[in-house]
């Protein structure tokens, strides 16, 4: 799914707003075009292939289409749309978990095994991860989770905190380096190519 964008003035995020806030039609054409791209991407971090990305991206648009007057203005435009995307992905994992074509009721499912010390080891690495989050103060925490677990940039998560998106990437910066100290035990040298 590639889209064609449109130019910068047109997809400018006050002008969008207003036009989404006005009713008018051609704003989720606008909308796709300046947003499309970073809208898939999202669907890619949130979903779990490539063809549920697009169809969560189309169920946002939709969804974004038929609620256009729902949104205030609070938050930014594209913030809104991946927030619509992410809960597509969420809503469609769901939906594939209690799915019957999943399930078969003749089939046996045999669990992997791993062995003792690998099972040791992941617990080791998640107490040790835990241990370096809860570490960090308060609001460095909420930064590296908006950004590492929900997937939102850095002007989402500064909108959010109260910071200006330089400072939030300089604060992301600094905390990926504290947890990277902290898990520096469990990390595996990559081996060198020839």
């Amino acid at each position: 799914m590639v889209l064609p964008v449109l130019d910068s003035d047109a997809c400018d995020p006050d002008l969008l707003t207003t036009l989404v806030r006005n009713g008018d039609p051609g704003a989720l054409d606008r909308i796709t075009r300046c947003y499309g791209q970073k809208l898939l991407a999202a669907g890619r971090r949130h979903c779990r292939t490539a063809d549920e990305a697009e169809d969560a991206v189309q169920d946002a648009l939709v969804t974004a289409g038929t609620h256009l007057d729902s949104f205030r203005g609070e938050g930014s435009l594209e913030g809104w749309l991946v927030r619509i995307v992410a809960s597509a992905c969420r809503r469609m994992s769901r939906g594939r978990k209690n799915s019957a074509e999943l399930r078969d009721e003749g089939v046996e499912l045999l669990v992997a095994s791993s062995s003792p010390e690998s099972e040791a080891e992941q617990h080791e690495l998640g107490e040790a991860l835990s241990a370096a989050l809860l570490e960090l103060n308060p609001d460095d925490r909420l930064i590296v989770l908006l950004s590492e677990v929900d997937g939102f940039d850095a002007p989402e998560v500064a909108e959010r905190v109260g910071l200006s998106p330089g400072a939030v990437r300089t604060r992301l910066t600094r905390i990926r380096g504290r947890l990277r100290a902290a898990m520096l035990p469990f990390l595996t040298e990559p081996e060198s190519e020839p």
